[in-house]
């Protein structure tokens, strides 16, 4: 019995080092065997990082100019289709379509984009987006703007806020202007009496083309302006008049004026070109009223909601509130978005 038991331990101890060295002498993958592996992780990653493409619109659809590409596909032939560079946020009007662009129009002008380029904004915005903007019309005084900006973060911090922040602040808002004295139309004619001269409007109607008519909303006593609206299609919106001198000012929004009297401030969305300006003034003078204008420019984003139920104004701490709504939606009054926009001193 214990001569069968020594046996059977000189067999179990001669066996174990053989699985020892087995396990320790298992082949390694070669270089050329790990190849394959990393290729498929790498092709793994690039599979998930890659960005949705943006489904094909029929001819007709309007669409809006949402991004750039880095690299565009360099032309096979000669008469490839020359894509032109337009700005984000614009509208477009497919009209036809090449291979992997689209035929599109502006207005009476016609000419390519890439189809990865364009496309609907979503309802949702980013900090980004709600400070950039499709192009600047003036910047700190000059009509020369910066080729390479595109936002207007220098001058304002926009957020968005709920809802019932934005009634709240309504509520709590300062009045936006003084009623002042009483002035009223003679027929089709508004006049002013400004100190040095009668400044006089005249409404225009030509069988209801281009038609304008001048109303007296009010004054801002603090500056010595009245403020007279203007309607028409083809106007821009309100005019400043000074009650010394009978000078102009013309603001293609309601000239919101800080409580500090150092800014001026206007918010519009045009019907007819459907773009949104938004534009900050510093007053530099008011004897007679001196502008200089900081920013002037047209937001590529979203549009300003234009309606008697959600007015843009100034809140008790001077943070401009307005509603809101996407490129290429309608405006919609239960899907609105609200903001609330700082300026930075």
């Amino acid at each position: 019995m214990k001569k069968s038991l020594l046996c059977l331990l000189i067999i179990l101890s001669a066996c174990q080092p053989k699985k020892e060295e087995q396990a320790t002498t298992s082949p390694t993958p070669t270089a050329q065997e790990q190849a394959p592996i990393r290729q498929e992780a790498d092709n793994q990653e690039n599979t998930t990082q890659a960005p949705t493409t943006r489904p094909d619109f029929p001819i007709g659809s309007v669409v809006y100019v949402l991004g750039k590409e880095d690299a565009r596909p360099a032309p096979k032939k000669e008469d490839q289709p020359q894509t032109e560079d337009f700005a984000l946020g614009t509208k477009l009007e497919i009209v036809g379509e090449e291979g992997p662009y689209y035929k599109v129009k502006k207005g009476a002008h016609e000419s390519y984009v890439l189809k990865s380029e364009v496309g609907y904004k979503d309802e949702i915005f980013s900090p980004e987006e709600l400070e950039q903007v499709s192009y600047l019309t003036e910047y700190k005084g000059t009509t020369r703007t910066p080729k390479d900006l595109d936002n207007i973060s220098e001058f304002f911090s926009i957020s968005l806020i709920s809802e019932a922040d934005y009634q709240q602040a309504l509520q709590q808002r300062p009045k936006p202007f003084d009623k002042g004295e009483t002035i009223e139309k003679t027929g089709k004619i508004l006049s002013l009496p400004c100190q040095k001269k009668k400044v006089k409007y005249e409404d225009i109607s030509q069988d209801g083309f281009n038609e304008v008519i001048y109303s007296y909303v009010g004054e801002h006593k603090d500056i010595e302006q009245y403020i007279v609206r203007v309607t028409g299609t083809q106007v821009v919106p309100y005019i400043l008049t000074d009650k010394a001198t009978g000078n102009e000012l013309y603001m293609d929004g309601f000239p919101l004026l800080s409580a500090d009297r150092k800014h001026i401030i206007t918010l519009h969305t045009d019907p007819v070109n459907d773009e949104t300006d938004i534009a900050l003034y510093r007053i530099e003078g008011t004897a007679p009223l001196r502008l200089k204008t900081m920013v002037k420019a047209s937001l590529a984003w979203w549009r300003c909601a234009m309606n008697q139920q959600t007015p843009v104004f100034l809140g008790a701490d001077q943070c401009l509130y307005a509603a809101i709504y996407p490129i290429g939606l309608p405006e919609n009054t239960s899907k609105l978005r609200y903001i609330k926009t700082k300026i930075n001193d």
